[in-house]
């Protein structure tokens, strides 16, 4: 069903760009500054050079066999046997972190907006779409993403522009109050949580047509995803301190609520809220599409099309047990998902490509020895 699918590299950009910041902008600033307090930002920008070299090493791993998913990759390079139990490894990730995404939303939906919605309903409703989303096709999904990125970056634009006046220096001073150990811990999920989670490119790479400029996209991609987070995370310490910033779940909440203290735009919280989830949404999708589809080909199943809804159905199971709720996420499990990403998103993958290298070196000595 998906085999024959292609998506442009215009399209394919967007998507990383989208999924670098998905639900990050949910979550994102409270996790660093609960680290580093006022200097989250400084661990922010510190962790967009380590998130290029992350993104690097993941084209690097695809270019070597371009047409082939990561599962595919995996099973080719490692064998039946090592590389059907890694390909699982990928899937479970690929399933908890579609239930992660969803649940996030869920609760933001559920806090912020749709205070008197059952938490379930909207999360059945997630997956519903979900589900409905990744059975129209990869190349339906990006088509409307490129419809979706003028509107986000408007509303980012105009929120910065909106909250201008209220931006107080004095709330990012003393700048390295408790030194650099502060900052460069906020560095391990600054590099984590957005840039090592993009493994699951690796499952859109194949997909993308001519691929002329491809590196060079997806790394300018990376750099203004990163770039974007760091300005998003410096707005909120300058407009609202780090106190707020650390103890606020939702910071984008508290940052449209000054707008409407400035009485010339009001009642914005909703569309942006809106939109943060949208951009959210688009994220898990991209997971749910690998693990439906990468289920299907270690499986060797020819139509992924009988096994999404049950896959659905799974991810609303696990979307009630992964968190009892949001300040769990942010506080205990972002160590834990940090270690996760980058075993996922930089440790496996360079562990891959030393083993191609040594298998090309291998053949190479082969054939010398036979001449």
């Amino acid at each position: 069903m998906f085999k024959k699918a292609r998506i442009s590299v215009r399209q394919v950009t967007v998507l990383m760009f989208l999924s670098l910041i998905g639900d990050m902008l949910l979550i994102y600033p409270t996790i660093i500054t609960h680290i580093a307090q006022q200097d989250a930002w400084i661990s922010s920008i510190l962790s967009i050079p380590l998130g290029l070299v992350i993104i690097y090493v993941l084209i690097r791993v695809h270019e070597l066999h371009p047409n082939l998913s990561l599962i595919e990759a995996i099973r080719k390079m490692l064998g039946p046997m090592f590389g059907t139990i890694l390909s699982c490894w990928y899937l479970f990730y690929f399933f908890m972190n579609t239930a992660l995404i969803a649940r996030e939303v869920g609760d933001f939906l559920t806090t912020q907006i749709f205070v008197d919605t059952p938490l379930r309903v909207l999360l059945a409703m997630e997956v519903l779409l979900a589900v409905l989303t990744v059975l129209a096709g990869i190349e339906a999904f990006s088509r409307v993403s490129e419809m979706l990125l003028p509107l986000y970056i408007f509303i980012f634009c105009g929120l910065i522009l909106a909250l201008l006046p209220q931006i107080q220096l004095s709330n990012v001073r003393p700048v390295l109050e408790n030194g650099f150990a502060p900052v460069a811990k906020g560095m391990v999920p600054g590099a984590s949580m957005p840039f090592a989670g993009m493994s699951i490119m690796l499952m859109i790479f194949p997909f993308v047509n001519k691929k002329a400029h491809f590196k060079k996209e997806m790394l300018l991609a990376t750099l203004i995803g990163g770039v974007l987070l760091s300005l998003f995370l410096l707005l909120s310490l300058l407009v609202v301190g780090p106190f707020v910033t650390n103890y606020s779940p939702y910071i984008s909440s508290s940052l449209t609520t000054k707008i409407n203290e400035l009485n010339y735009i009001t009642r914005v919280e909703s569309l942006v809220s809106l939109t943060w989830a949208l951009a959210a949404y688009f994220k898990g999708v991209l997971f749910f599409f690998a693990f439906t589809f990468g289920t299907t080909q270690l499986f060797r199943i020819s139509d992924v099309r009988p096994f999404v809804i049950p896959a659905g159905a799974l991810v609303f199971g696990m979307n009630i047990l992964i968190t009892p709720n949001v300040f769990y996420y942010v506080r205990t499990l972002v160590y834990p998902l940090a270690a996760w990403n980058y075993t996922n998103g930089l440790i496996f993958p360079l562990l891959l490509w030393g083993v191609y290298l040594c298998k090309q070196k291998w053949k190479q000595r082969q054939n010398l020895s036979r001449n």
